[in-house]
Order: C-alpha cells, then sequence, then structure tokens
C-alpha cells in the first residue's frame, strides 16, 4: 500500500512539472545581443619562422650531403638512370619531394581535409614506388 501512495505521489509531482514547464512565455522579448570579434591570433616570430623551415628541409640537406660522402654524384646519377634500379630511386625520391610538396601546400593554401585527400592518394604512389625502389637496391646488392 506504502508503494503505491509513494509511486502516486512521485508521477503527480512529474505530471505538475511538465505543466508548469509549459506555461512559461518563450516569446518574450530578449536584450540584443552584440557580437565580440576576437582579436587577430599573433604570429610567431620571423627567424622562429625561418627556423623551423630549415629544421624541416635539413632531412634533404642530410641526404645530398650524405650522397656526397658516400661518393654519389650527378654524373653516376645519370648514368645510373640508364638500369631500371636508378629510374625507381628516382622515382621514390621524386615522390617525396611531392610529398613535401602537399604538405606546403597545406601550411600556406589548403585546409587539413583537402591534404588528407590528396595524402591519401598519393602515399599510393609513395609506397609503391618506395618498395619498388628498395626491391631494385635489394637484388642489385644480392648480385654483386
Amino acid at each position: 500500500m506504502a508503494l503505491y501512495s509513494t509511486l502516486f505521489v512521485v508521477l503527480s509531482v512529474i505530471v505538475t512539472m511538465v505543466l508548469a514547464a509549459g506555461q512559461e512565455d518563450v516569446f518574450e522579448w530578449q536584450p540584443e545581443i552584440h557580437h565580440q570579434f576576437r582579436p587577430d591570433e599573433s604570429m610567431p616570430a620571423t627567424w622562429f619562422s625561418q627556423l623551423f623551415s630549415l629544421l624541416v628541409l635539413s632531412p634533404w640537406l642530410i641526404l645530398v650531403l650524405g650522397w656526397m660522402v658516400i661518393g654519389i654524384t650527378p654524373s653516376k646519377v645519370m648514368s645510373g638512370l640508364s638500369s631500371q634500379r636508378g629510374i625507381w630511386i628516382l622515382a621514390f625520391v621524386s615522390s617525396l619531394a611531392v610529398t613535401d610538396y602537399l604538405f606546403y601546400l597545406y601550411w600556406t593554401q589548403w585546409n587539413i581535409f583537402k591534404t588528407l585527400t590528396y595524402v591519401a592518394g598519393w602515399s599510393l604512389v609513395l609506397f609503391t614506388t618506395g618498395q619498388l625502389a628498395l626491391s631494385s637496391v635489394q637484388r642489385y646488392r644480392l648480385r654483386v
């Protein structure tokens, strides 16, 4: 019996709250909204941006310096392009450069969604050329 009376009290309170919620006037005058624009975002110093650019481009500098240390010259590269191995290596390095260019476009013009769309498609080319280049180098090393 006590359970029924408690249940009745709870239901009557809920019905009263629902009826009271519908009685308020939602179309009354509100104060005018004044929009305030956020201040412009501050940009980093020029020296910091240039240092970051050098840091990003440093792997290419390390690659070229490494090639010079082991004796790879442009003439050797051009003579090696006659083989299939040289073509795949050149294709892989070129696809790495295109990937860097896509990231440059993201930094200067594109948004993240457009960049990810292009990078997703280009990653297949990058993976394929990298696989073929490394496979050709491995075959060359096993022959020699």
